[in-house]
């Protein structure tokens, strides 16, 4: 006798994709303002040796979830998974769209949103798509499209601050803080016994998530450390990752509806 096929996991009921088309034509009418759908924008790459590749989408998408959780006019599209991640391809298993085909992507599925009535709003997970979705961004509004985008970690550095021994030089990339989110959101994926030591050897411009330097270059991963981590993951705890998510989802909820509110009217 063969075994039962297993049923599929139900989504949220905040998901985008779980609804009928029926349904979104009759969500996009409801309420005074249009009704927000989440795009959260991660990436498939290199986390050094102790975090899986899918670290960036897995936490957008637990952000954007979390956000929209108790908001009748906010959805989560299925995440966009893939992004520009050419500055990790030395390391194997980074999958990476070119920026001209990511932003393709993102102003294609924002502008079928926009003309369903919604309003889109991307959430991001992956430092390296942050100029892409400006761009994005940009391209859409020249077309008549209102979107916003925002990266959920650059919502909550001071809280980071906080909660991290050392953020300007613990935080960058598989570093303290995605650690430690990973710790609270898939504990059982980050591999402890292979968290590396130590921290990002000196170099310029400043590396770092939250050092914001002035001068702008692009750089591959394994130019600036052997093993793709920037910043000290030796010391991220599941305490620090539970007050971070909680703060990332708070922010990132705030951070939406105001999006809501200010552009979200109707048109005439």
């Amino acid at each position: 006798m063969s075994e039962p096929v297993p049923a599929l996991p139900i989504p949220p009921g905040s998901s985008f994709a779980l609804m009928t088309s029926p349904d979104t034509e009759r969500h996009a009418t409801a309420g005074v303002h249009k009704p927000v759908v989440i795009l959260p924008l991660g990436a498939v790459e290199q986390h050094g040796p102790h975090l899986p590749l899918g670290v960036d989408c897995w936490l957008a998408e637990a952000v954007a979830l979390a956000a929209a959780e108790g908001q009748a006019s906010i959805r989560v599209a299925e995440p966009v998974a893939y992004g520009s991640s050419e500055h990790h391809r030395s390391f194997s298993g980074t999958m990476s769209l070119s920026p001209q085909t990511f932003i393709a992507v993102l102003v294609d599925l924002c502008t079928c949103l926009a003309e369903d009535g919604f309003l889109p709003v991307m959430l991001n997970g992956h430092g390296g798509n942050r100029a892409a979705i400006q761009l994005a961004i940009t391209t859409l509004g020249q077309r008549g499209i209102v979107t916003a985008g925002f990266s959920y970690f650059d919502l909550i550095a001071d809280v980071a601050a906080q909660a991290l021994p050392d953020i300007a030089t613990g935080t960058g990339h598989a570093c303290a803080l995605e650690t430690s989110l990973m710790m609270h959101v898939l504990g059982d994926s980050v591999r402890r016994d292979l968290i590396p030591p130590g921290g990002t050897p000196p170099s310029w411009p400043d590396p770092h998530l939250y050092a914001a330097p002035a001068v702008t270059v692009w750089r591959r991963f394994e130019a600036i450390r052997d093993n793709g981590v920037i910043g000290t993951p030796s010391q991220a705890s599941a305490e620090a990752g539970s007050r971070l998510f909680i703060a990332a989802v708070e922010r990132s909820r705030v951070a939406i509806l105001n999006i809501q509110s200010e552009f979200g009217q109707r048109n005439a």
